[in-house]
Parts: C-alpha cells; structure tokens; sequence
C-alpha cells in the first residue's frame, strides 16, 4: 500500500472522528462508508478498522465521562446483555453476507439516521423518583447548574430489548452503534441527555470490542487500513471537542444530515453496482 493510501486513510480517521466528536456520534458511523466510496476499501476491512477505531474514541471519552460520574454503570451493564449477543450476531454476518448487500444496508442504515436526526421528536424530561425495581437509579453533578440531577431509569425491559438493535447495528457495520443507543436511552428510557451520552460512550466500547474479536478471528483485520485511522482519529477527536463546543448546534445539524445523505446515497449506488472507485 502506497504512502499516498496511508495517508489518505489517516486524513479519513481525522475528518471521520472530527465530524462525529462535533456531533456526539463518534467517529465510526463515517470512517467506514468514506473508506469504502472514497478510497475503494473493502467493506469488510473497512468495518473491522472502523470497529476497533471506535474501542479507542470510546476509551477516551469513557476516561473523561467516568471522572464526572456521569455514566450510570448498572445501566450499561444490564443493557449490555442484549447488546453484546446482537453484536456477535451482527459480526457473523459481515463475515457471510455478501459485499454488495453490506453496502446497500450500511447505505439505509446512515439514510435513517439522517431522517431520524432530522425529526428529532423532543422526549418527556426524567423521572426523578418513583419505583426502582432494578436499582438503577443514578446521578450527576449538573456542569452548568448547581447540585446534583437524580434519574430513574423507565421502560427498562423494553429498553433492552430494543437495544439488540444497537448490538445488531454496531456489529454489521462497525460503528459502535451510539446513534440507536442514545435516543431509546433518551426519548425511550427517559435518561438525561448528557447521562445517554456518557452511558453509551461507555457501552459502545464494549460492544465494539467484542464485534472486533470476531473480525479479527476472521482474518478481517487490515494492519494497514485500521493503523493509519486511528492515528488520524486520536487527531480528530481532539479537534472535534474543541469546534463541537464553539460552533452552532444547528449548523452542526445541518452539516451532519448533508454529510449522512451522500454518503449513504455513495453507499446504495456502490452496493448497486453505480458507483465504483477506480483501484
């Protein structure tokens, strides 16, 4: 592989995981569709890299997220449960599935996201008492207020029902599965914001971890291809936090919709055999 390739590589990891600290997401939901609409990359190199690249951001956010006590670790735990056996299950089939197919569904995948971060249905605010039939309730100090915000988790059973979506989607595609975790956490379960967030951040690390060991198990690993990315998103996400907290939420809305609609109609058209990058 060419010094122009590795490069072009690290610069994916550092726009991929720049845009997605910016927006909360991480950066694997877009590290993975531009390697393989920008560079050729195959699919399932693409989504073994993009894996392991989320272990990292999630290592990192996880460290900062765990000093201000804000993830609520028996809810991760327990959603866990789910999530990882969904994962493995997504795992296997990357593995069997052909390309093609990867790509069309990676394609529809960043489509409904695109869609569901357009409507954004504004959810119910948290319960702060009630019944607690699994012990889950938590709390964090406010970073803009003073005291602390005290939640009890609702819909648990549902929750992690629905949170084999997260693990399915995390293990076919490589990206963590953040972008299902957090909004059944928030609109569904009823976990503040900034706690979803810092819960997912920590459970998306696990979930990827155990989707790589199946791709590495594989053979799907590139030392080539997932290298160069991670060096490229430990610069990003750097850069991501500091302009994700100057810059405008709407025009980050904005660019975030824009950058998930081309690549995901990239995607569909190459799984279609219209799009293909000359090798």
């Amino acid at each position: 592989m060419s010094v122009l390739v590795l490069a072009a590589i690290a610069l994916t990891g550092f726009f991929a995981a720049g845009l997605g600290t910016m927006v909360g997401m991480g950066g694997g939901t877009f590290v993975v569709p531009i390697l393989v609409v920008a560079l050729g990359i195959d699919i399932r190199a693409a989504i073994a890299a993009g894996a392991i690249c989320v272990v990292l951001t999630s290592l990192k956010g996880s460290c900062a997220y765990l000093e201000e006590g804000m993830v609520n670790m028996k809810l991760a735990m327990v959603l866990e449960v789910t999530t990882i056996v969904a994962a493995v299950a997504g795992a296997m089939v990357v593995i069997f599935a052909p390309v093609e197919a990867l790509k069309i569904i990676f394609g529809l995948v960043l489509a409904m996201t695109a869609v569901a971060m357009y409507i954004n249905p504004k959810g119910r605010g948290s319960v702060k008492s009630g019944p607690d039939p699994y012990g889950l309730e938590a709390s964090y100090d406010r970073p803009t207020k003073p005291g602390h915000r005290v939640y009890v988790p609702q819909r648990v059973r549902r929750g992690v029902g629905l949170n084999s979506l997260a693990g399915l989607t995390a293990g076919m595609m490589g990206i963590g599965g953040g972008a299902v975790q957090v909004p059944i956490m928030n609109k569904l379960m009823r976990v503040p914001m900034r706690a979803a967030v810092a819960t997912s951040t920590f459970m998306v690390g696990m979930t990827a971890l155990v989707s790589a060991l199946v791709y590495t198990g594989a053979g799907l690993v590139d030392v080539a291809i997932t290298v160069p990315a991670m060096a490229g998103i430990v610069l990003g996400s750097q850069m991501g936090s500091h302009i994700g907290t100057k810059a405008s939420a709407s025009i980050l809305k904005v660019v975030l919709i824009g950058v998930l609609v081309v690549l995901a109609v990239m995607m569909v058209a190459d799984g279609m055999g219209w799009w293909s990058v000359p090798r």
